[in-house]
């Protein structure tokens, strides 16, 4: 019944398909061992904050002492206003000669320096390491239980800096794709003994990991990567069941799930339920559903795992063969909506920002060969949005997106993707 799943780095998908699932790059995260030594100490934070005046992001620099060299830096971040967290994946590189890590992290313009506040950086080494510091520099988490000789608290009052959506790159959403990540995309995927998986990118069009992180999602006629949908920092997964009770799983910060809530009752009779970003332009993500009659409806996030009042946003989607959002895709900040008609057109709908529509024109023909649809965030880390689409043989082809509403080149990333029943 949706069982509560731990991440578990493990071949499940080479067993399910037997060697079909050749993913181009594929590799399965690294496990950590007993005698890895992973000895952090942070030494120095640094950031620019000038840079936000100018180009909406700062540079930064966390300084340790470790044998094994840092693969990701994630650091969570608290609105001073709200009280609201939201944790990003940093875009940097190590220095082994100096036991550094520099990072971006990318701001809107013109918003004044505190209105959010460090809460913790996450660190993850190459070993598979997971170590975790407090905003006042203390040990939050050292997975694997690893010896750490001696730890200078280093606070993170430095890094109290303005962070929200970011003005210079493309909003990406979907589970384990951060809800301001530019870089980083990844797929869920549910097999025909309805277990959950999911890969993981490295934001730089390869495939880095397929873990499975759940068992018993056959129950489950529709399932949605929902971005951050409550707001705790964590994306999430949206599920409908046969009956038409729609239930929210929370993600945890290691790859898991909170309880699942039930979020609302009768969604059966919609027949396609989309993540829709922000498409109100209210900070909170949505949804949007389509009745049989071809209304759409907008369903508000209320940023707490509920909803606000719903509206019609159009009519005559009935004649759509499928619906999804690739988040901002024309480049105007604003997250749009790409739709397939019977004819195999895939038709353009660009967002305003406010629950409404700006332009719609068509972007491709043929797309009829295509199985499976569905928004990829930046695959390949150009800073522009992309498509993902399985033909009927399963090869999975990536369609880049050009940041303008059209296309750059496409290519195939991966084979055997039709076993799958659910990609997204």
């Amino acid at each position: 019944m949706g069982s509560t799943p731990l991440r578990r780095a493990r071949t499940w998908l080479a067993a399910f398909a037997s060697g079909i699932v050749l993913i181009t790059g594929l590799g399965y995260a690294p496990a950590a061992h007993a005698d890895d030594f992973f000895a952090p100490v942070p030494v120095a934070v640094s950031t620019t904050p000038n840079s936000f005046e100018a180009g909406g992001h700062a540079t930064s620099r966390i300084t340790f002492q470790a044998t094994s060299p840092i693969a990701d830096v994630y650091v969570a971040f608290r609105h001073a206003a709200t009280n609201t967290v939201h944790r990003q994946l940093t875009q940097g590189s190590y220095n082994a000669s100096d036991s550094t890590y520099s990072f971006d992290v990318f701001s809107e313009q013109q918003t004044p320096s505190g209105a959010y506040l460090a809460q913790y950086v996450e660190i993850h080494t190459t070993a598979g390491n997971v170590v975790v510091y407090w905003r006042d520099g203390s040990l939050i988490e050292n997975q694997g239980n690893l010896a750490i000789p001696g730890v200078d608290a280093v606070r993170l009052d430095a890094m109290d800096f303005t962070y929200s959506t970011p003005l210079d790159r493309p909003h990406t959403t979907g589970f384990y794709r951060e809800y301001w990540d530019p870089y980083t995309m990844n797929l869920m995927v549910r097999d025909s003994l309805g277990r959950l998986g999911m890969y993981t990118t490295g934001g730089n069009g390869t495939w880095t990991g397929a873990y499975e992180v759940g068992s018993g999602w056959n129950i489950f006629n529709v399932m949605l990567a929902a971005g951050d949908f409550n707001n705790d920092g964590e994306n999430d997964v949206i599920a409908r069941d046969a009956s038409g009770a729609l239930f929210l799983y929370p993600g945890d910060w290691h790859g898991g799930w909170y309880p699942r809530q039930q979020i609302g009752w009768g969604w059966g009779i919609f027949t396609t339920i989309i993540a829709a970003d922000d498409f109100s332009g209210d900070g909170n993500n949505d949804l949007l559903a389509r009745k049989p009659s071809g209304e759409l409806v907008l369903y508000p996030g209320n940023g707490q795992g509920g909803f606000f009042a719903a509206s019609t946003v159009g009519w005559g989607w009935n004649g759509m063969t499928s619906i999804f959002s690739p988040g901002d895709f024309d480049g105007d900040h604003k997250p749009d909506i790409l739709a397939r008609d019977t004819a195999g057109n895939l038709r353009f709908y660009g967002g305003n920002g406010r629950g409404g529509w700006t332009t719609s024109s068509v972007i491709g023909q043929g797309w009829n060969a295509i199985t499976k649809l569905g928004g990829a965030g930046d695959f390949n880390g150009d800073g522009a949005n992309d498509v993902w689409g399985i033909d009927t043989s399963g090869q999975m082809r990536m369609y880049y997106g050009n940041g303008s509403g059209g296309w750059k080149t496409s290519g195939v990333v991966g084979w055997g993707w039709g076993g799958f029943n659910a990609v997204f």
